[in-house]
Protein backbone atom coordinates (compact mmCIF):
# COMPACT_ATOMS: atom_id res chain seq x y z
CA UNK A 1 0.00 0.00 0.00
CA UNK A 2 1.65 2.97 -1.21
CA UNK A 3 2.07 5.58 -4.02
CA UNK A 4 5.12 6.21 -6.26
CA UNK A 5 5.45 8.98 -8.75
CA UNK A 6 7.89 9.33 -11.68
CA UNK A 7 7.29 11.91 -14.43
CA UNK A 8 9.66 13.21 -17.15
CA UNK A 9 10.05 16.85 -17.64
CA UNK A 10 12.49 19.81 -19.15
CA UNK A 11 12.18 17.88 -21.98
CA UNK A 12 13.06 14.67 -20.91
CA UNK A 13 16.34 15.97 -19.52
CA UNK A 14 15.27 15.89 -15.91
CA UNK A 15 12.71 13.38 -13.94
CA UNK A 16 10.82 13.97 -10.57
CA UNK A 17 10.06 11.11 -8.37
CA UNK A 18 7.75 10.89 -5.34
CA UNK A 19 7.44 8.35 -2.77
CA UNK A 20 5.35 8.31 0.40
CA UNK A 21 6.90 6.27 3.43
CA UNK A 22 3.96 4.45 4.44
CA UNK A 23 4.86 0.94 6.07
CA UNK A 24 2.55 -1.75 7.35
CA UNK A 25 2.15 -5.19 8.89
CA UNK A 26 -1.08 -6.86 8.85
CA UNK A 27 -3.39 -3.93 10.57
CA UNK A 28 -0.58 -1.84 11.74
CA UNK A 29 0.76 1.15 9.57
CA UNK A 30 3.21 3.48 10.46
CA UNK A 31 5.58 6.29 8.09
CA UNK A 32 8.95 5.06 9.26
CA UNK A 33 12.27 6.92 8.35
CA UNK A 34 12.50 4.64 5.08
CA UNK A 35 13.01 5.44 1.23
CA UNK A 36 11.07 3.38 -0.84
CA UNK A 37 13.29 5.10 -3.62
CA UNK A 38 16.56 3.00 -4.59
CA UNK A 39 19.79 3.36 -6.75
CA UNK A 40 20.60 1.03 -9.43
CA UNK A 41 23.38 3.19 -10.59
CA UNK A 42 23.76 6.92 -11.16
CA UNK A 43 21.96 7.17 -14.15
CA UNK A 44 18.62 5.28 -12.57
CA UNK A 45 16.38 4.86 -9.71
CA UNK A 46 13.42 2.24 -9.04
CA UNK A 47 10.31 2.48 -6.90
CA UNK A 48 8.78 -0.43 -4.58
CA UNK A 49 4.51 -1.23 -4.34
CA UNK A 50 3.20 -4.04 -2.79
CA UNK A 51 4.88 -6.65 -1.42
CA UNK A 52 8.73 -5.01 -1.06
CA UNK A 53 11.16 -8.13 0.40
CA UNK A 54 11.74 -9.80 -2.79
CA UNK A 55 12.89 -6.74 -4.08
CA UNK A 56 16.13 -6.09 -2.20
CA UNK A 57 17.19 -9.25 -3.97
CA UNK A 58 15.93 -7.86 -7.37
CA UNK A 59 18.00 -4.67 -6.59
CA UNK A 60 20.90 -6.41 -6.08
CA UNK A 61 20.94 -8.28 -8.76
CA UNK A 62 20.20 -5.39 -11.32
CA UNK A 63 22.87 -3.60 -10.03
CA UNK A 64 25.50 -6.79 -10.80
CA UNK A 65 23.72 -5.88 -14.54
CA UNK A 66 24.63 -2.77 -14.94
CA UNK A 67 28.08 -2.65 -12.93
CA UNK A 68 30.07 -2.51 -15.90
CA UNK A 69 29.77 0.53 -18.28
CA UNK A 70 29.63 4.09 -18.38
CA UNK A 71 25.95 4.39 -19.80
CA UNK A 72 22.65 2.53 -21.26
CA UNK A 73 20.00 2.01 -23.50
CA UNK A 74 16.67 2.05 -22.01
CA UNK A 75 16.22 -1.80 -23.85
CA UNK A 76 19.29 -2.89 -21.71
CA UNK A 77 18.14 -1.36 -18.43
CA UNK A 78 14.90 -3.43 -19.24
CA UNK A 79 16.47 -6.28 -19.99
CA UNK A 80 18.33 -6.35 -16.70
CA UNK A 81 15.41 -5.28 -14.40
CA UNK A 82 13.22 -7.49 -16.45
CA UNK A 83 15.64 -10.55 -16.05
CA UNK A 84 16.18 -10.15 -12.54
CA UNK A 85 12.16 -10.15 -11.78
CA UNK A 86 11.82 -13.20 -13.01
CA UNK A 87 14.62 -14.87 -12.02
CA UNK A 88 13.37 -13.85 -8.21
CA UNK A 89 9.87 -15.24 -9.24
CA UNK A 90 11.31 -18.35 -10.65
CA UNK A 91 13.62 -18.36 -7.47
CA UNK A 92 10.61 -18.11 -4.95
CA UNK A 93 8.40 -21.05 -6.94
CA UNK A 94 11.21 -23.57 -6.88
CA UNK A 95 11.73 -22.98 -3.00
CA UNK A 96 8.15 -23.13 -2.29
CA UNK A 97 6.94 -25.92 -4.57
CA UNK A 98 9.99 -27.76 -5.09
CA UNK A 99 12.23 -27.53 -2.46
CA UNK A 100 10.08 -29.15 0.61
CA UNK A 101 9.90 -32.64 -1.76
CA UNK A 102 13.93 -32.63 -2.19
CA UNK A 103 13.92 -31.32 -5.44
CA UNK A 104 16.14 -28.85 -7.35
CA UNK A 105 14.98 -27.11 -10.43
CA UNK A 106 17.81 -29.39 -12.15
CA UNK A 107 16.29 -32.41 -11.26
CA UNK A 108 12.75 -31.74 -11.60
CA UNK A 109 13.66 -30.88 -15.38
CA UNK A 110 16.36 -33.93 -15.59
CA UNK A 111 15.18 -37.49 -16.89
CA UNK A 112 15.53 -39.23 -13.39
CA UNK A 113 12.21 -36.80 -12.63
CA UNK A 114 10.46 -39.50 -14.43
CA UNK A 115 10.03 -41.18 -11.38
CA UNK A 116 7.66 -38.44 -10.46
CA UNK A 117 3.70 -39.71 -10.53
CA UNK A 118 3.21 -37.56 -13.80
CA UNK A 119 -0.02 -36.16 -12.16
CA UNK A 120 2.27 -34.53 -9.47
CA UNK A 121 4.55 -33.42 -12.19
CA UNK A 122 2.15 -31.70 -13.90
CA UNK A 123 0.90 -29.95 -10.48
CA UNK A 124 4.30 -29.18 -9.66
CA UNK A 125 4.73 -27.59 -13.34
CA UNK A 126 1.57 -25.80 -13.52
CA UNK A 127 2.02 -24.10 -9.61
CA UNK A 128 5.70 -22.94 -10.58
CA UNK A 129 3.94 -21.28 -13.75
CA UNK A 130 1.32 -19.38 -11.59
CA UNK A 131 3.32 -18.38 -9.18
CA UNK A 132 3.13 -14.33 -9.00
CA UNK A 133 5.68 -11.63 -7.26
CA UNK A 134 2.87 -8.85 -5.69
CA UNK A 135 5.98 -6.59 -6.54
CA UNK A 136 5.64 -3.48 -8.45
CA UNK A 137 8.39 -1.78 -9.57
CA UNK A 138 8.86 1.66 -11.31
CA UNK A 139 12.03 2.36 -12.76
CA UNK A 140 13.27 6.02 -13.98
CA UNK A 141 16.64 7.01 -15.22
CA UNK A 142 18.49 8.42 -18.59
CA UNK A 143 19.71 6.44 -21.06
CA UNK A 144 23.51 7.50 -22.19
CA UNK A 145 22.53 10.40 -24.17
CA UNK A 146 20.82 11.84 -21.32
CA UNK A 147 17.15 11.32 -22.44
CA UNK A 148 14.69 10.31 -19.59
CA UNK A 149 12.67 7.34 -19.20
CA UNK A 150 9.96 5.66 -17.22
CA UNK A 151 9.12 1.91 -17.43
CA UNK A 152 7.34 -0.12 -14.67
CA UNK A 153 7.58 -4.42 -13.88
CA UNK A 154 4.72 -6.42 -12.36
CA UNK A 155 3.16 -9.40 -12.61
CA UNK A 156 -0.76 -8.34 -12.12
CA UNK A 157 -1.48 -7.26 -16.02
CA UNK A 158 1.92 -8.20 -18.29
CA UNK A 159 3.65 -11.23 -16.24
CA UNK A 160 6.96 -9.23 -15.45
CA UNK A 161 7.50 -7.60 -19.12
CA UNK A 162 8.42 -4.05 -18.95
CA UNK A 163 5.50 -1.08 -19.60
CA UNK A 164 7.30 1.95 -21.21
CA UNK A 165 5.59 5.48 -19.89
CA UNK A 166 7.76 7.84 -22.11
CA UNK A 167 4.52 8.86 -23.03
CA UNK A 168 2.41 10.23 -21.48
CA UNK A 169 5.50 10.80 -19.46
CA UNK A 170 4.89 10.02 -15.76
CA UNK A 171 3.00 7.27 -13.97
CA UNK A 172 2.19 6.02 -10.38
CA UNK A 173 1.69 2.97 -8.78
CA UNK A 174 0.58 1.52 -6.00
CA UNK A 175 -3.04 1.91 -3.93
CA UNK A 176 -2.61 5.76 -4.61
CA UNK A 177 -1.87 4.97 -8.18
CA UNK A 178 -5.27 5.97 -9.69
CA UNK A 179 -5.80 9.61 -7.83
CA UNK A 180 -2.43 10.09 -8.55
CA UNK A 181 -2.44 9.05 -12.40
CA UNK A 182 -6.10 11.05 -12.75
CA UNK A 183 -4.75 14.26 -11.58
CA UNK A 184 -1.47 13.98 -13.50
CA UNK A 185 -4.05 13.03 -16.39
CA UNK A 186 -6.42 16.14 -15.62
CA UNK A 187 -3.34 18.69 -15.52
CA UNK A 188 -1.58 17.60 -18.88
CA UNK A 189 1.51 16.67 -17.43
CA UNK A 190 4.20 15.83 -20.33
CA UNK A 191 7.79 15.89 -20.70
CA UNK A 192 7.89 19.35 -22.05
CA UNK A 193 7.22 21.05 -18.73
CA UNK A 194 9.69 22.99 -16.75
CA UNK A 195 10.84 21.46 -13.83
CA UNK A 196 9.17 23.68 -11.05
CA UNK A 197 5.99 23.11 -12.88
CA UNK A 198 6.30 19.04 -13.09
CA UNK A 199 7.72 19.17 -9.15
CA UNK A 200 4.09 20.64 -8.24
CA UNK A 201 2.31 18.68 -10.43
CA UNK A 202 3.76 15.58 -9.29
CA UNK A 203 3.11 16.37 -5.56
CA UNK A 204 -0.28 17.29 -6.23
CA UNK A 205 -0.57 13.83 -8.05
CA UNK A 206 1.02 12.51 -4.74
CA UNK A 207 -1.45 14.40 -2.73
CA UNK A 208 -4.44 12.87 -4.33
CA UNK A 209 -3.33 9.43 -3.75
CA UNK A 210 -3.18 9.75 -0.66
CA UNK A 211 -7.20 9.51 -0.86
CA UNK A 212 -6.38 5.92 -1.00
CA UNK A 213 -5.90 3.44 1.77
CA UNK A 214 -2.62 2.78 2.84
CA UNK A 215 -0.59 5.89 1.68
CA UNK A 216 1.37 8.13 3.87
CA UNK A 217 1.39 11.89 4.17
CA UNK A 218 5.04 12.05 4.10
CA UNK A 219 7.17 12.60 1.52
CA UNK A 220 10.12 11.57 -0.17
CA UNK A 221 10.62 14.24 -3.04
CA UNK A 222 13.64 14.36 -5.63
CA UNK A 223 14.92 16.13 -8.83
CA UNK A 224 17.03 14.17 -11.12
CA UNK A 225 18.94 15.30 -14.30
CA UNK A 226 21.53 13.51 -16.24
CA UNK A 227 25.00 14.02 -15.00
CA UNK A 228 24.32 16.43 -11.98
CA UNK A 229 23.68 15.41 -8.60
CA UNK A 230 20.29 14.90 -7.45
CA UNK A 231 18.13 17.43 -5.54
CA UNK A 232 16.10 16.07 -2.52
CA UNK A 233 13.04 18.59 -1.50
CA UNK A 234 13.38 18.52 1.81
CA UNK A 235 10.02 17.10 4.23
CA UNK A 236 9.88 21.05 5.85
CA UNK A 237 9.73 22.44 2.00
CA UNK A 238 6.96 20.20 0.70
CA UNK A 239 5.08 20.90 3.89
CA UNK A 240 5.12 24.34 3.97
CA UNK A 241 5.24 25.32 0.14
CA UNK A 242 3.63 22.54 -1.91
CA UNK A 243 1.11 20.93 0.09
CA UNK A 244 0.20 24.80 0.67
CA UNK A 245 -0.23 25.07 -2.78
CA UNK A 246 -2.08 21.96 -3.19
CA UNK A 247 -4.71 22.46 0.21
CA UNK A 248 -5.26 26.22 -1.69
CA UNK A 249 -5.75 25.13 -5.42
CA UNK A 250 -7.43 21.87 -4.82
CA UNK A 251 -7.36 21.73 -7.66
CA UNK A 252 -8.30 24.99 -9.32
CA UNK A 253 -5.56 26.77 -11.31
CA UNK A 254 -2.10 28.18 -9.96
CA UNK A 255 -2.58 32.29 -8.69
CA UNK A 256 0.82 34.22 -8.84
CA UNK A 257 1.42 33.77 -5.51
CA UNK A 258 1.63 30.27 -5.95
CA UNK A 259 3.75 30.60 -8.94
CA UNK A 260 5.68 33.07 -6.63
CA UNK A 261 6.14 30.28 -3.68
CA UNK A 262 7.65 27.21 -6.83
CA UNK A 263 10.54 30.04 -7.68
CA UNK A 264 11.37 30.46 -3.71
CA UNK A 265 13.04 27.21 -3.77
CA UNK A 266 16.50 28.03 -3.26
CA UNK A 267 19.90 26.49 -2.90
CA UNK A 268 23.49 25.95 -4.97
CA UNK A 269 21.31 23.27 -7.06
CA UNK A 270 18.42 24.96 -7.48
CA UNK A 271 19.98 28.16 -8.72
CA UNK A 272 20.34 26.11 -11.97
CA UNK A 273 16.85 25.32 -12.47
CA UNK A 274 15.29 27.85 -14.57
CA UNK A 275 12.46 29.99 -12.26
CA UNK A 276 8.52 29.68 -14.28
CA UNK A 277 7.39 32.47 -16.24
CA UNK A 278 3.96 33.30 -16.42
CA UNK A 279 1.41 35.59 -18.86
CA UNK A 280 -2.21 35.88 -18.64
CA UNK A 281 -4.56 33.41 -21.26
CA UNK A 282 -7.98 35.55 -20.38
CA UNK A 283 -9.01 34.49 -16.94
CA UNK A 284 -6.56 31.85 -16.22
CA UNK A 285 -2.67 32.42 -15.71
CA UNK A 286 -0.53 30.34 -18.23
CA UNK A 287 3.09 28.50 -16.75
CA UNK A 288 5.92 28.55 -19.52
Amino acid sequence: MTVCIAALCDNRKAIILAADKMVGSHAIESEAEIHKVLRLNKDWRVMLAGEIAPAFDIVDSVKKKLSKGKGFTVQEVEHAVVESYREKRFAEAASRHLAPRGLTPEAFNSPSSNALPESLKLALDSAIENHHLDLELLVAGFDRHGQGHIFSVNDYDNRGAARRFDIPGFQAIGSGSHGANYMMTYRAVCPPMPIRWALYLVMEGKYFGELASGVGSRTDLYILRHGKPSIQVKEEAVEDKLIKICQEVEPRSLKQKHVDILNSFKGLRFGTINKLKTKRKGQELAIT
